[in-house]
């Protein structure tokens, strides 16, 4: 066998193997975002409690029958929560196992591991403090916005594992060299991307807000006398903060992501008018949300749009990265400075 034949050989064995790292990042992104909305129903409903203060067996029992709907919710929860743990540990032996040594998939997978586990442990510190249903104290609102920044880094390691591994499968070969956007704009990326997580850590205080407070009055400047007013909580007080964030984050990021959308990658481009449209669908769901005094079923939406938004902004960082690196390396091997 030639060289060259043995070469293909191997290449075609790498993509295939990173094409089954990709099937499975996939899947266990998709499952995992599930299980973070259904943490939402969870929330919403109160049903935070329906195991009790016991982790993590149900109301002391291993194999425990819900009588409750609480309880169903709650338990039904665990259940998920595991299989997406299970998806995770999946995932990360595959990668360990077929991802070439020191490749970046690794290392999100590795990271994806950890924040699955880290997860799992505010989600049991949760519970074992009685940090749910109707508990207003300081250090649910501490742990709150805590378990949503770990969710996000968990998504994002999944995220950027899937992308990267289907930029180097034989279905994610593109060509085109110019990410987009000039050298100063890996800043600014920076930049926007920690503006979506504040807003969405404000956003986490606001629904817990909304689901212990709701908004009473009928309209805005009665409902803002409300938040305010002299026995109001902390956190709703704190609730005026997260409108106003969000629109300027919004406006941070509709610039920055604009830099991109001249990219010669179609992959680039696609994940640039992917970060514009949830910026204007967050920003109308939003507003549906102050009108209507922030129903359960919207903010599981909004939260959803949340999502969404910030796994097209991990994705175009991600190619961003793909595209930059592919042409420094074709300058090395041309020899160029």
């Amino acid at each position: 066998m030639s060289k060259f034949s043995l070469l293909s050989s191997k290449n075609a064995s790498g993509s295939s193997d990173l094409r089954r790292i990709f099937q499975v990042g996939r899947v266990a992104l998709i499952w995992n975002i599930f299980v973070v909305l259904f943490g939402s129903i969870v929330r919403i409903s109160g049903s935070g409690a329906g195991c009790g203060q016991h982790w993590p067996t149900c109301n002391g029992e291993i194999a425990h029958l819900p009588r409750r709907l609480e309880t169903w919710v709650e338990l039904t929860h665990r259940v998920t929560s595991g299989a997406a743990f299970l998806l995770v540990v999946a995932f990360t032996w595959l990668s360990v196992r077929r991802a070439p040594r020191g490749h970046r998939v690794r290392g999100a997978a590795y990271a994806a591991m950890f924040l699955m586990l880290l997860e799992a442990l505010i989600g049991a510190v949760l519970v074992l403090f009685g940090l749910v249903a109707k508990d207003a104290s300081q250090s649910r609102a501490v742990v709150m916005p805590a378990h949503l920044l770990v969710t996000f880094g968990l998504v994002a390691a999944l995220t950027l594992a899937v992308r990267w591994s289907a930029a180097e499968s034989d279905d994610g070969v593109e060509r085109g060299d110019d990410p987009g956007g000039s050298p100063p704009s890996q800043p600014w990326l920076a930049l926007a991307g920690l503006a979506i997580v504040v807003v969405a850590l404000s956003g986490a205080l606001t629904a817990l807000g909304d689901t212990l407070f709701p908004p009473v009055a009928a309209s805005l400047a009665g409902r803002l006398q409300e938040d305010q007013g002299a026995g109001a909580h902390f956190l709703q007080r704190l609730r005026v903060f997260h409108p106003v964030l969000a629109v300027g984050a919004a406006a941070l990021v509709v610039y920055v992501t604009a830099a991109f959308a001249g990219s010669e990658r179609p992959s680039v481009r696609r994940s640039s008018r992917a970060v514009l449209v949830f910026v204007g669908l967050q920003l109308a769901a939003g507003g549906l949300n102050v009108a209507l005094s922030a129903p359960g079923w919207l903010q599981v939406v909004h939260l959803g749009l949340a999502l969404g938004l910030w796994i097209a902004f991990v994705s175009l960082a991600g190619e961003v990265g793909v595209a930059a690196h592919s042409v420094g390396h074709r300058r090395l091997l041309a020899g160029d400075p």
